[in-house]
């Protein structure tokens, strides 16, 4: 029996050397959350990159629209796009930057205040179940480990694009 044969009868397949290939884990692991985010955004009627927009408006009031495109690493023509629904759908309000006119700042309403708490209280009981394989301590390390990661990323991204950072280097990891 061939190798492909013995791996369709048993289920399993040898990864080699792709078990610490960081862009095939990371691809396979997106790949199993977003089928486990299907059910969520239905829940919430959502747009994908939504709750995302709403979390880091929540958590940066204000923000401007150049640091929500630059902190999700979306480009800005896509995050103009899901302003303006999202502002349409009254979840969100732009304005003018006090000390700059040409950005815009971006809070949440009242309707969007609330429906961040609600996305808030789902994600943590998502996150819980994705973790459940670890205790506590492995989680801290873990979310070190990718924090760390993500900084590293970060960095060589703005280096190789001359776009400056714009995630504070606060210790919330």
């Amino acid at each position: 029996m061939n190798d492909a044969a013995q791996s369709d009868r048993t289920g399993s397949v040898e990864l080699g050397p792709l078990r610490e290939n960081l862009p095939f884990l990371t691809r396979a692991i997106r790949a199993y959350i977003r089928g486990e985010n299907t059910e969520f955004y239905a829940e919430f009627q959502a747009e994908q990159g939504e709750i995302a927009i709403l979390c880091l408006i929540g958590l940066n009031p204000s923000i401007s629209q150049n640091d929500l495109a630059a902190t999700l690493v979306f480009k800005k023509s896509a995050i103009t796009k899901l302003v303006k629904e999202l502002e349409a759908r009254g979840v969100i309000r732009r304005s003018k930057n006090d000390h700059d006119k040409r950005f815009n700042t971006l809070e949440l309403t009242e309707k969007g205040q609330a429906r961040y708490e609600r996305f808030r209280e789902r994600v943590a009981l998502q996150h819980e179940a994705f973790l459940e394989p670890f205790s506590q301590k492995e989680r801290e390390e873990f979310f070190s480990y990718l924090n760390r990661l993500h900084a590293h990323l970060e960095e060589r991204h703005a280096l190789r694009t001359g776009i400056p950072t714009s995630i504070s280097g606060s210790s919330d990891d």
